[in-house]
């Protein structure tokens, strides 16, 4: 009940705390009282919506609750305190107005003016008002990427408010808008800034700016974060990605996890990773600890201390892939899609064989440079091969039969194509052949994934010359 009368005099000041209604409502439902519960979520709006389908953890609206509790506790010891302290003066004025014969104008002064009251840490219980503008960029900044338009802003904001609740950093998010294509949600090479979030002075309270004029029904203006920001966070992402994919591949085949990043690079055929940036150095001690589950994917908690500072620049602190990469073939749209989870990142056009290209589940079994012995054979400069079969995804020289039915079996793909797949997929990747299930847009950055930052290991294999089903 302490709790109930806190809270209702907490939205009476702050009528505006979509967050604080709904905390109201959770106790009024508690209390039996449904009738006012439902105006609380109402009036909660989004917020009500972001935690009742994103199945928040409990303790986070524990220490939301706190925190308002704590809020109210210090509000009344300090509105007493300022009461002690102005009675004080008040009884030292009169005392000294006896002793002093004030001239009328300073006295006048002196009542127009009492000293000035401060307002540090305390609500005055007016409604604050929201700024015109979108607050200009400043760090630290941390991303996300979702779709679905309102329903990312309340699943953006109930990451943000987790986080801001357990006092990490940073305080301004924004979140990159996706197009959905079917149940695919599309990781194209520039994703626009849909919202962003700023944690306001006053504790517990954000506000949010959408960046899509029809939505908002304003004109937004300037986001506030650059291009090149964006890009440089999707990059990092998808080398985290491909980390994850490594780790993951790496336990289910040898069933433990590498003691070092040596095991995952070395030169054929343990070339699990094709080569390695500096973000994958400092990662895998990062992600090396941590246990996977069957499906390959990270734990659902977010991670704490050094790791927060490694994944701060995403929002809830840990990498946005939250599943290992699988490669999809559409026999049907002559496309191979790399995809984590329904996130996809690639969809290039493939040359097929038509009904002797087999549909199933395979993984990477093999993956060569040069299966030829030469980069420009019928395979290309890449060979990657489907389980303990004689099929494979490989380049050609033949460019013109991507998009056509034209090999034995195997999947073809050009040059600069196969060549990223061969850097993001790691030995082991999954993949899944079968029809009509990727989107028909092909989806290729302008600017490739580079993996070899460091002197690329020795991946091709000079004792044999490999005569897959081309």
């Amino acid at each position: 009940m302490k709790n109930l009368l806190y809270l209702k005099r907490y939205v009476k000041m702050h009528p505006d705390n979509r967050m604080g209604w709904y905390l109201l409502g959770k106790e009024y439902e508690s209390d039996g009282q449904m009738g006012k519960a439902n105006y609380c979520y109402n009036r909660a709006g989004d917020v009500y919506e972001a935690f009742e389908q994103s199945q928040i953890p409990a303790e986070v609206l524990k220490d939301y609750e706190a925190k308002v509790m704590e809020m109210g506790h210090a509000r009344d010891r300090k509105l007493h305190k300022r009461r002690m302290i102005w009675l004080s003066i008040v009884f030292l004025f009169l005392i000294l107005m006896r002793s002093l014969d004030l001239p009328a104008a300073e006295d006048q002064m002196a009542m127009e003016n009492p000293p000035a009251e401060t307002t540090n840490g305390v609500n005055s219980g007016t409604k604050s008002q929201q700024p015109e503008s979108v607050p200009a960029y400043h760090a630290p900044l941390s991303f996300t990427a979702a779709s679905g338009g309102s329903a990312a802003a309340g699943s953006g904001l109930a990451l943000f408010i987790a986080q801001q609740l357990h006092g990490t950093e940073p305080d301004r998010a924004a979140i990159l808008g996706m197009e959905k294509s079917g149940k695919w949600e599309l990781w194209k090479h520039v994703l626009p800034v849909a919202y962003t979030m700023q944690a306001n002075d006053t504790p517990a309270q954000v506000q949010v700016q959408s960046y899509n004029a029809a939505a908002c029904r304003c004109k937004p203006g300037d986001a506030g974060v650059s291009a090149a920001d964006a890009a440089a966070w999707m990059q990092q992402q998808e080398q985290l990605a491909v980390m994850q994919t490594a780790l993951a591949s790496f336990k289910s085949a040898r069933g433990q996890l590498p003691q070092g990043l040596g095991q995952l690079d070395q030169s054929f055929p343990a070339n699990w990773l094709s080569g390695t940036t500096t973000l994958m150095d400092q990662s895998f001690q990062t992600l090396q600890p941590y246990p996977l589950d069957a499906a390959g994917a990270m734990p659902e908690n977010g991670f704490s201390g050094n790791m927060q500072k490694l994944f701060a620049s995403t929002l809830g602190n840990r990498p946005y892939f939250s599943e290992p990469l699988e490669i999809i073939v559409d026999k049907k749209k002559y496309r191979l899609g790399l995809v984590s989870g329904t996130k996809l990142l690639r969809n290039y056009p493939v040359g097929l064989g038509g009904t002797k290209t087999p549909e199933g589940v395979f993984h990477l079994s093999i993956k060569v440079m040069n299966p030829n012995g030469r980069s420009n054979g019928e395979f290309g400069s890449r060979g990657m091969q489907l389980s303990d079969t004689n099929y494979a995804i490989h380049g050609t020289n033949d460019p013109d039969s991507i998009g056509a039915d034209e090999s034995l079996g195997c999947v073809r793909m050009s040059k600069d194509d196969v060549e990223e797949l061969f850097d993001m997929a790691p030995l082991g990747t999954k993949v899944t052949i079968a029809s009509d299930v990727l989107p028909d847009e092909i989806q290729i950055p302008k600017q490739r994934y580079a993996s070899n930052k460091k002197p690329q290991q020795d991946q091709t294999d000079p004792s044999r010359m490999y005569h897959w089903l081309n």
